[in-house]
């Protein structure tokens, strides 16, 4: 089994874009087995900057994703067995919160995104990375992985960034913050 992927917290990565630099700090996933259709939110997105080069590249980056939004194109080829796909941006407390949905025909097409399905025990599985710090009330902690009942609707959490190096934690910066100062230029 592989890890979680890194697309549940790194924004770009579900539009195919390279070398993502924005992520969040929550991210929850919710799986309706019952509708086949995952559903993740992110919360608390922000961004690294060294340079102003990589502000430049954020900021390249949240257009790019914001013209999915506006013409609705290209995902990333991870998610091609999803044929129903939705991404909105929501404005929460004056947050932007993606939310993302998508909608699959197998329980295997779920391992694109690190999560395994047993049919003989009827079980979601995913790996334990203690960094990635997952939480849940519905699963149950056997081993290495989460295991879940596959016949309720499963929401766990991840917080990778936690405990994030100091020096990063210099260089982080809130993305509506980034795209404030851009905005009075």
């Amino acid at each position: 089994m592989e890890q979680i992927k890194i697309l549940f917290f790194a924004l770009a990565s579900f539009f195919g874009i390279e070398d993502g630099r924005i992520a969040s700090e929550k991210t929850t996933i919710t799986i309706y087995p019952q509708n086949k259709k995952i559903e993740i939110i992110q919360e608390g997105l922000f961004t690294v900057i060294q340079t102003k080069k990589d502000s430049t590249l954020v900021l390249e980056q949240w257009n790019k994703i914001l013209d999915v939004k506006r013409k609705n194109t290209a995902w990333s080829k991870e998610l091609n067995n999803f044929p129903v796909k939705s991404f909105n941006l929501k404005t929460i407390n004056n947050v932007i919160q993606p939310h993302l949905t998508l909608n699959y025909i197998k329980e295997k097409d779920l391992e694109a995104l690190g999560i395994w399905y047993s049919e003989e025990k009827n079980e979601f599985s995913i790996n334990n990375i203690p960094r990635d710090n997952i939480k849940t009330g519905d699963g149950k902690l056997k081993g290495n992985y989460w295991v879940f009942n596959a016949k309720n609707t499963i929401t766990f959490t991840i917080e990778p960034f936690l405990q994030m190096p100091e020096d990063y934690k210099k260089l982080r910066r809130p993305l509506k913050e980034l795209l404030q100062t851009e905005n009075k230029h």
